[in-house]
């Protein structure tokens, strides 16, 4: 059994509407999807229980925060060792949006975003490169992003049809 069969049609029909908009109310999604208000109700509660909604967050625009540079910061470990104090930096960092352990040439995949280059400087040389066991760094800047995105693909027949019944381009002109 995949992991995708612990959900239903309408569970990820309503996951699918809830990553578009996910102040939509639950009326409306259970209008779209063909249920009760109450069984979108306890659909969702079941659904963080289980840990497949992990949060409900705010996406905010890089720049109108101040963060104008992405970089990926490519890291090598020199030994496992030193794994649990860069883990327990790259948790405390709010300029790193994600860490990943990648098989390569390096060992971790680090995703940071920062207000200047001298704040990537201070990140990269200050405090990733004077880590016990940072052999390595290669620092990526990100010119232009093409994509960048939350969501996730949730299967077969995920889609509900839109609110307006306009069809699907609708939909896709408002993300």
């Amino acid at each position: 059994m995949e992991k995708t069969d612990l959900l239903d049609e309408k569970d990820r029909q309503m996951l699918h509407l809830l990553q578009m908009d996910a102040k939509m109310p639950q009326a409306e999604i259970a209008r779209r999807v063909g249920l009760s208000p109450a069984s979108v109700n306890e659909r969702i509660r079941k659904l963080e229980q289980r840990g497949v909604i992990r949060d409900w967050v705010v996406v905010l625009d890089d720049q109108k925060v101040g963060n104008d540079i992405t970089a990926f910061v490519e890291i090598f470990i020199e030994h496992p060792r030193h794994e649990r104090e860069f883990v327990e930096l790259m948790r405390s960092l709010d300029e790193v949006q994600e860490c990943h352990y990648v098989a390569g040439e390096f060992s971790c995949l680090v995703k940071v975003k920062v207000p200047d280059r001298q704040a990537l400087r201070e990140l990269v040389l200050d405090r990733l490169n004077s880590l016990d066991g940072v052999r390595q760094t290669r620092t990526l800047i990100v010119l232009e992003t093409a994509k960048e995105t939350t969501r996730m693909a949730l299967g077969r027949g995920a889609s509900p049809a839109p609110a307006d019944g306009a069809g699907r381009k609708k939909a896709r002109e408002t993300r």
